[in-house]
């Protein structure tokens, strides 16, 4: 299930944006729940207690706190999560780049427009819901992609590193790295930079040709053979995502 989050303290437009969304999961047959909040504070309690959504749908201009101040709540705990502006003005399009959101609509909504948004949010969500399914000594674990920062072949076993600092082990493989992580390389997400490591391109925070360094501040080599693959690919995922 996709959990959307609409927060706007126009009771008229919360009401109608949920209509709107409940008409386009209906549509593509999407299995969406749908969570409305009148005030700012609000919605960051819920995030603060019950954890994050994977699209917010926020107003620009709210009493107290402002849509930005909410967009920088989320980033805190969620760098991939969709957020997607509604306005009246212009004015504040620049500083919305600040928080990374996708999309920027104008009030009154166009509903093509909105579509269009959603298409690309409930693209996003679907992404992150997948998990990775790896056999340990402890059993069968699930990770969710967006929980991975990078994974290393090691002593004939695949280690994932996650984003909350975990060391999942797999037990030894029987196939190559390579045809282990299959479905994984098959994310556009992910690039293999080395025979023996497989990083999350969201992951990185400083590339360099022969490296790359994640968040944790682990430096993944990037091997000679795969620079120019591995180059061309990042700067694709950057323009497309940032």
């Amino acid at each position: 299930m996709i959990k959307v989050a609409i927060c706007d303290d126009e009771h008229d437009t919360l009401r109608y944006v949920g209509d709107m969304i409940t008409h386009y999961a209906a549509l593509n047959r999407l299995d969406l729940s749908i969570d409305r909040f009148s005030r700012a504070k609000d919605l960051e309690m819920q995030i603060e207690q019950n954890g994050n959504y994977q699209i917010y749908i926020l107003d620009m201009l709210m009493p107290q706190r402002n849509g930005i101040d909410v967009g920088q709540t989320i980033r805190r705990q969620d760098s991939r999560a969709v957020i997607i502006y509604l306005t009246s003005s212009k004015d504040y399009a620049y500083q919305a780049f600040g928080v990374f959101a996708q999309r920027y609509l104008l009030k009154p909504l166009k509903e093509t427009e909105f579509c269009e948004a959603m298409d690309f949010a409930v693209a996003n969500a679907l992404n992150t819901l997948k998990t990775l399914c790896i056999n340990t000594a402890d059993g069968i674990q699930r990770i969710f992609y967006h929980e991975i920062e990078y994974v290393e072949s090691s002593a004939r076993a695949a280690h994932i590193f996650t984003t909350d600092h975990r060391e999942i082990v797999s037990r030894l493989l029987r196939q190559s790295f390579e045809n282990n992580m299959s479905m994984l390389l098959e994310n556009s997400d992910f690039i293999q930079t080395h025979k023996s490591f497989i990083v999350n391109l969201g992951q990185v925070s400083l590339y360099d040709v022969s490296q790359m360094t994640m968040r944790s501040g682990t430096q993944v080599p990037v091997s000679k053979s795969r620079q120019a693959d591995v180059k061309r690919t990042y700067l694709k995922y950057i323009s497309e995502n940032c």
